[in-house]
C-alpha cells in the first residue's frame, strides 16, 4: 500500500508507514507525527490519501505521547481536510492537544462536541465555550453546568448565542460574582433579566437599562412630574430618617417599604452613583420632590454635587412607580408584587418635641425651601 501519491512520501516514510502498519512500536509515535506533517502540507487530498491517511493514523495515535498528540492536534485544527474520526480519537487522549481542538477545530463531531459539554472536565467545558459556532442548545448546556469559570468564558464570548435560559443562569452567578456581572452588563445591558444586576452595572449601563424597562412599558417620552402625591406612612418614615440623618433608621425605613434583605438595601444606600438609591424611592411612591430633598441629605458623593443631585432628580421624576418597582424587584431578587406600607406616624408636624425627639417643624419647613430652590434651579436648567 502506498499512503498518497509516490511523489508526495519518500522512501523512508514508506519505511516507517510499513513499520508502523507492521506494530514496530518503536516506530509509531514517529509516524503519527511524520505522517501528520506531510498530510498538512497539501490544503486538499484526494478520496484515497484521505483513507490511508486515516487508517495509518487510527493504528498509531494510541502509542503516541503527549507531546506527539499536542503535535498533531495544532497541525490538523484548521486544515480542511482533518478527518473527524481522527480528531475525536485526538479528544479522547486528552491533554492540551484535546483542548485546543475543542475551543477551535471545526472537523469535531457534534457527538463528541456534545459529550464534552455536558460530561466533560471543567477544562473541557471551558474550551467548548470560546468556540465561535456555538449555537443556543450548546450555551445552555454548558451554563446548566454552573461552573463560574464556564460561565465567564460564555459571559465573554462575543459569538456566543446566549438565549434566556442560560442567561438566567448567568443573571444569578452574576449577584455574587462580579467580574461576571461586568462582563454581562458591557455586553447584554439592553436585555430585562440583566436588569437583575443593576447594582453592578455602570452608570452608562444603568441608563441603557432604565431606557429599555420604560421603553418595555410605553414610557419614553414620559414628561418631568414635580407634583408631591400624598405623603404614605412609607415616606414620612424615610423622610424623617433621612432629613436626621439617622443612616440606621433610614436603612430600616427602606428595607420594609421595598421588602427586601437590609443587606441588599445597605448596598442600594451606600452605591456612589446613587441610581438603586432613586429607584428605590421611586418604586415607594416618593415624590421627585421628596427624593430630592433626600438627595441633599445623602452620602456627600451625592448631596455635594448638583450635577449627580440634577440626574438623580430627573430619573426620579421621570420614571413611573411600576417601571421603578419592576428594576427594584430585579435588583432585590424577588418577584413583582404590590408593595404595602404600614402605618408609622413619624413626622407629624404638630406633634410637641420630646426629649428623644426634637423639634423638627422649623428644620423640615427650612429643608423644603433648600429643596424648592434646587428645584428651580434644575426646571430653570
Amino acid at each position: 500500500m502506498r499512503p498518497f501519491a509516490h511523489d508526495f512520501m519518500s522512501d523512508a516514510l514508506q519505511k516507517l508507514a510499513a513499520g508502523g502498519l507492521n506494530e514496530d512500536g518503536a516506530t509509531r509515535p514517529v509516524l503519527l507525527r511524520v505522517l501528520t506533517d506531510l498530510f498538512v502540507m497539501r490544503p486538499m487530498h484526494t478520496q484515497d490519501e484521505l483513507r490511508q491517511f486515516l487508517e495509518i493514523a487510527m493504528r498509531v495515535v494510541g502509542d503516541a505521547g503527549d507531546a506527539e498528540i499536542e503535535h498533531v492536534a495544532r497541525q490538523l485544527c484548521d486544515h480542511q481536510d482533518a478527518p473527524v474520526a481522527l480528531i475525536d480519537r485526538l479528544i479522547e487522549r486528552g491533554g492540551p492537544g484535546a483542548l485546543l481542538l475543542l475551543a477551535r477545530c471545526r472537523h469535531v463531531s457534534t457527538l463528541a462536541i456534545d459529550t464534552a459539554a455536558l460530561l466533560g472536565t471543567r477544562e473541557a467545558a471551558m474550551a467548548i465555550a470560546q468556540r465561535s459556532d456555538l449555537d443556543p442548545a450548546l450555551v445552555k448546556t454548558l451554563a446548566m453546568r454552573g461552573e463560574s469559570e464556564v460561565l465567564h468564558v460564555l459571559a465573554a464570548n462575543e459569538t456566543a448565542p446566549i438565549g434566556s435560559d442560560a442567561l438566567k443562569v448567568m443573571v444569578e452567578q452574576g449577584r455574587t460574582d462580579h467580574d461576571l456581572a461586568a462582563l454581562l452588563c458591557a455586553r447584554m445591558p439592553h436585555h430585562a433579566e440583566v436588569a437583575s444586576l443593576f447594582l453592578q452595572a455602570t452608570s452608562k449601563q444603568r441608563a441603557v437599562m432604565i431606557a429599555q424597562a420604560k421603553r418595555a412599558a410605553g414610557e419614553e417620552n414620559i414628561k418631568v412630574d414635580w407634583a408631591e402625591p400624598a405623603r404614605t406612612a412609607d415616606a414620612r418614615r424615610i423622610e424623617a430618617a433621612a432629613l436626621e440623618r439617622d443612616n440606621a433608621a433610614f436603612i430600616a425605613a427602606l428595607t420594609d417599604a421595598c421588602q427586601c434583605e437590609e443587606a441588599t438595601m445597605r448596598a442600594i444606600v451606600a452605591d456612589r452613583g446613587g441610581e438603586p438609591l432613586a429607584i428605590a424611592l421611586r418604586a415607594v411612591g416618593l415624590s421627585a420632590t421628596i427624593a430630592t430633598r433626600i438627595f441633599l441629605f445623602a452620602d456627600e458623593n451625592i448631596s455635594h454635587s448638583f450635577g449627580k443631585v440634577s440626574m438623580l432628580t430627573r430619573l426620579a421624576a421621570t420614571i413611573s412607580q411600576e417601571v421603578a418597582e419592576q428594576i427594584l424587584r430585579a435588583m432585590v431578587g424577588s418577584p413583582s408584587r404590590q408593595m404595602r406600607g404600614q402605618h408609622v406616624p413619624v413626622l407629624d408636624q404638630t406633634a410637641r418635641p420630646l426629649a428623644g425627639r426634637p423639634a423638627t417643624s422649623a428644620r423640615v419647613t427650612e429643608l423644603r425651601r433648600t429643596t424648592q430652590d434646587t428645584l428651580k434651579r434644575l426646571q430653570a436648567g
